[in-house]
């Protein structure tokens, strides 16, 4: 498989408001961005048809946030504990997806599309019997959100939506190319040679071969590679088999979308009150970031500077209070 497909499936994953910002780094934050919140409660729940789906529950409160991780193929780990402060005073609700992490392992394309992403979040809804749910997606998952949010709009407070995944096949190019531009050429070897042995299922010790990869491969979506030390989690904490699926997940999951696919048609749908945020040295096109704030009506935009495609490693200030703050609103208009 070519590499540029494989770089494709990792961030897969009306106007801006006049007033949505361009937040700095340096920001000065009224809450807390290293609040440690007590994990509450972990376990399996029944994801649509039949799939187990692995969760972990912080905090607590009334308002209650469910976050979807990226890939698809990515599990929880590399958000859990690095995305604590947004339990801070609510609820919030992570989980593996389905062909990742802890959570069921398909091998069967027709169980693994972006619709059956989207029915699990409604699966996570109804068995923790929430109203109305917020919503955290990072880039598969912010592309997962807005599609639960058009066809589920009663169920959704407001939504958050993290670097997002191209928003039109044609801006696969333009991320790819870059993603090439900033990554050594030894880097692209061992990418190569990593993925083909999880693929391959020849690795002694893949969950140690799938932290490499990711290792090697997410540099070029920081700002700043150094700031990859800051993640609390873990890239692959994830049982081998799932490690070794991570490719087929992955793959399987963005081919669902099309070979030409356009979201824009099903943003327009969007009722929920939105924050699409942008970091600044993302490989992912600004100006596919903004389509999604430009195209889901009222949709506020942020760009994050100095931060790339994970802006809670590199500015938690700037990130938590944006997200939090908007979490937190009473008077989103809409």
């Amino acid at each position: 498989m070519k590499i540029r497909t494989l770089a494709l499936l990792l961030p897969l994953a009306a106007a801006a408001c006049d007033d949505a910002p361009t937040i700095s780094a340096g920001t000065s934050a009224p809450l807390a961005t290293s609040y440690d919140a007590p994990k509450t409660g972990e376990g399996y729940l029944p994801g649509a048809g039949g799939v187990q789906l692995f969760y972990r529950v912080y905090g607590s409160g009334p308002d209650t946030a469910v976050v979807i991780s990226g890939g698809p193929g990515l599990s929880l780990g590399y958000l859990d504990r690095d995305l604590a402060p947004l339990a801070h005073g609510r609820t919030v609700i992570f989980y593996d997806s389905r062909g990742a992490g802890r959570s069921t392992l398909l091998f069967d394309p027709a169980q693994m599309g972006i619709q059956q992403h989207v029915a699990d979040v409604e699966a996570v809804r109804q068995h923790f019997g929430i109203g109305k749910l917020s919503l955290v997606g990072h880039s598969w998952g912010a592309m997962v959100a807005p599609m639960y949010a058009a066809q589920y709009p009663a169920n959704v407070n407001r939504l958050v939506m993290v670097t997002p995944g191209p928003v039109q096949a044609h801006y696969d190019a333009q991320f790819e190319a870059e993603r090439i531009a900033r990554t050594s050429a030894a880097a692209l070897q061992r990418q190569g040679e990593l993925f083909g042995e999880l693929a391959g299922g020849q690795s002694p010790d893949p969950a140690a071969a799938c932290e490499e990869l990711l290792s090697i491969w997410f540099p070029a979506y920081f700002h700043d590679a150094g700031n990859m030390a800051n993640l609390k989690g873990s890239w692959c904490d994830v049982p081998a088999p799932a490690a070794n699926a991570l490719l087929f997940t992955m793959v399987v999951g963005r081919a669902s979308l099309g070979p030409d696919f356009d979201l824009r048609p099903m943003l327009r749908t969007v009722q929920a009150p939105v924050l699409v945020i942008h970091g600044a040295a993302d490989p992912i096109p600004f100006q596919s970031t903004k389509t999604y704030a430009d195209e889901i009506p009222g949709a506020r935009f942020s760009v994050i500077q100095q931060a790339g495609h994970f802006p809670w490693l590199e500015q938690p200030t700037a990130f938590f209070t944006q997200v939090n703050n908007f979490l937190r609103r009473q008077d989103v208009a809409h």
